[in-house]
């Protein structure tokens, strides 16, 4: 072998040597922000997609352990807003005349089992782009605020049953805390060894029709939902581990 090879050789083993020794071992622990909006789904809401009118922002913060490379358990906390006006529909025109609204804080904590379908990414060169899923339980604490001083009694008539709901529903009172099973879906993208940027939906299903104030004057039959949609970041802990290569004899 002459010269050129020989040197070619070794900064062949040189690179692949340092390969070996620094390679990143990442960390069980991965903590991160998502900032998003969350949206009402009721009663209060003409739309099959919720009340989307004057979305206000929602910002969760949450950490995750890893199990292996596809289920990790997470836990999180939420702080957002879910409002409704009926005043704001022009149609259907019951609506404009019930003239019901609400707005809530919403400070939401869970716990929910993640599963990425192909596996988390760990180093470079490796499937930088993944989907996730999660499910889990946890409770809200609300600040319902609800109105009904637009409600018209003439056009509804008192013995319609929107008036007598509406007996009823002021007599009770509003959930302070509700329980809440969160379930998602999202993408994950992998931008170094370290940091990761998320795109994700979490559809909450309640157990309450109260979370908008009002439930025999509108449809007691299905429960209040809401959900929420965010871009978001997280930070995977790990280190650039150093170990010589073992040569064998």
């Amino acid at each position: 072998m002459n010269f050129t090879g020989s040197l070619a050789l070794a900064l062949l083993l040189v690179f692949s040597s340092y390969h070996i020794q620094a390679q990143f071992v990442p960390s069980k622990y991965e903590v991160g922000i998502n900032v998003g909006t969350l949206v009402y789904q009721g009663d209060l809401s003409a739309s099959a997609l919720g009340y989307t009118r004057a979305l206000q922002p929602a910002v969760q913060i949450w950490g995750s352990r890893s199990f292996d490379d596809y289920i990790s358990l997470r836990a999180s906390l939420l702080r957002g807003a879910i409002h409704a006006d009926e005043s704001t529909y022009t149609s259907p025109l019951w609506r404009s005349h019930r003239g019901f609204n609400f707005s809530s804080s919403v400070t939401e904590f869970s716990v929910m089992l993640q599963w990425d379908l192909l596996g988390k990414t760990y180093r470079e060169g490796m499937r930088r782009l993944s989907p996730y899923f999660f499910a889990g339980a946890g409770f809200s604490v609300l600040n319902v605020k609800r109105n009904w001083s637009k409600f018209d009694l003439v056009y509804f008539g008192a013995k319609s049953s929107a008036a007598v709901g509406l007996g009823i529903d002021t007599l009770h009172k509003t959930p302070s805390i509700v329980p809440v099973i969160p379930l998602g879906a999202g993408l994950r993208y992998m931008v170094s060894n370290h940091i990761y940027v998320n795109l994700e939906g979490t559809y909450r299903l309640t157990t309450s029709d109260y979370i908008d104030g009002f439930k025999y004057a509108g449809n007691p039959n299905r429960n209040d939902h809401y959900y929420g949609l965010s871009l978001g970041a997280s930070y995977r802990f790990g280190n650039n581990k150093s170990a010589c290569p073992k040569v064998p004899l």
